[in-house]
């Protein structure tokens, strides 16, 4: 008897991990890099980037009732390397905070780097201009050598250490308030190669 209890929770055990992973997956898709691509403008490397946010109910809510959510794109230049960890050679953050004010019935995005501020009438017009960057100065081409490979990344996350705090330590126990894209990732071709 106790042979085949234990042989029927072996059974079930693929299927609770597959659906483990489901879940997973589907957290992580809250945030999304589309479209991801460089140039070089009067020596400089400059990035443009698109990012998709289809955030949980949870964090949703959590908007609508005042609380401000903080997000980050990270945009990397790394060189690569054969036995260490690939080397970052450039890197910007890029941080938003979204909030609802709902006696405006306004949402308002600050860019706290340009000490700026915007409003909107949706939750979808703000998640749609921190989602877009447009020719951001990421450095120099002077950072690049003809002797290294390298490559460009980014990736967007929610900043979930500047909640308040009985979300931050329910934000440590569920991926409905970690959600972080994949890196997005494109070589650097070399002029020549």
């Amino acid at each position: 008897m106790f042979e085949y209890k234990s042989l029927s929770v072996l059974k079930s055990w693929p299927l609770f991990m597959l659906a483990l992973l489901c879940s997973q997956s589907l957290a992580a898709e809250q945030l999304r890099v589309s479209r991801f691509f460089f140039d070089t403008v009067a020596g400089q490397i400059q990035i443009s980037c698109q990012i998709e946010y289809s955030l949980d109910e949870k964090i949703i809510q959590a908007l609508e009732n005042g609380i401000a959510i903080n997000f980050q794109t990270t945009y990397e230049l790394l060189s690569k390397r054969k036995v260490l960890p690939d080397k970052v050679i450039l890197k910007v953050d890029q941080r938003f905070a979204i909030k609802y004010y709902a006696l405006i019935k306004q949402y308002i995005v600050r860019e706290p780097a340009l000490r700026a501020e915007r409003s909107f009438v949706s939750l979808q017009s703000a998640l749609a201009y921190i989602g877009r960057a447009d020719r951001l100065s990421l450095g120099y081409v002077t950072s690049i050598t003809a002797e290294a490979n390298y490559y460009l990344r980014a990736r967007s996350r929610l900043i979930n250490g500047e909640l308040p705090l009985p979300l931050r330590v329910q934000s440590y126990f569920t991926k409905d308030w970690r959600p972080v894209s994949d890196w997005r990732i494109i070589e650097v071709v070399k002029d020549g190669a």
